[in-house]
């Protein structure tokens, strides 16, 4: 961090589909991190929404995730997040205003392309490119992401600062339709 403040924030899915059926997932981004000149965001804690998927991450792709009550409530006034993971033995998670998150209309076309590099065991996304070359340190496993969607919103988000969450923007960004292609994991790491 810089004078100990860090660029952190929260990402939710809703799988509609997925290899182990529809779940939910909420991931606390920690920090911006850097790696062989590679810029990328840190997701410091995975929570999904059902045991399969929790196995599926760990078993499939090797990221540490965690079970957890996650509740996405239609209602509310602008998105954001009422109950950020609560410790416990089954976490719990709550936002509110999801019914905001649909921008996109019947039948609209999944548009992008946009390339990602991800490092799973890591939980983080990088800028597609990679400057310098590799160092001493042992390569992260590296896959290739290319993220299209159907459409997506800039929000005007008031979400109170908290412990848990810091201090907010208060702009939040939306993807609708959302399609994530994972390539198999590149020969050279990270």
């Amino acid at each position: 961090g810089l004078l100990g403040w860090t660029v952190g924030g929260v990402v939710a899915l809703q799988y509609d589909t997925s290899p182990v059926g529809p779940y939910l997932e909420y991931v606390s981004m920690g920090a911006i991190v850097s790696k062989r000149g590679a810029l990328g965001q840190w997701g410091s804690r995975l929570y999904v929404s059902n045991g399969a998927a929790e196995r599926a991450c760990i078993d499939v792709w090797g990221v540490p995730a965690t079970e957890a009550r996650i509740q996405f409530d239609e209602d509310g006034d602008s998105l954001r997040v009422d109950l950020p993971p609560t410790p416990g033995r089954v976490p719990e998670v709550r936002l509110s205003g999801w019914e905001m998150t649909r921008s996109s209309v019947a039948g609209a076309p999944t548009r992008g392309g946009l390339p990602v590099l991800w490092t799973p065991t890591l939980k983080a996304l990088w800028a597609p490119f990679v400057p310098l070359p590799a160092g001493e340190s042992p390569p992260l496993n590296l896959h290739d992401l290319r993220l299209s969607a159907n459409g997506l919103r800039l929000h005007l988000c008031g979400q109170a600062s908290s412990d848990e969450l810091g201090m907010p923007l208060p702009v939040g960004l939306s993807v609708d339709g959302l399609v994530i292609e994972i390539s198999e994991r590149r020969a050279e790491g990270l």
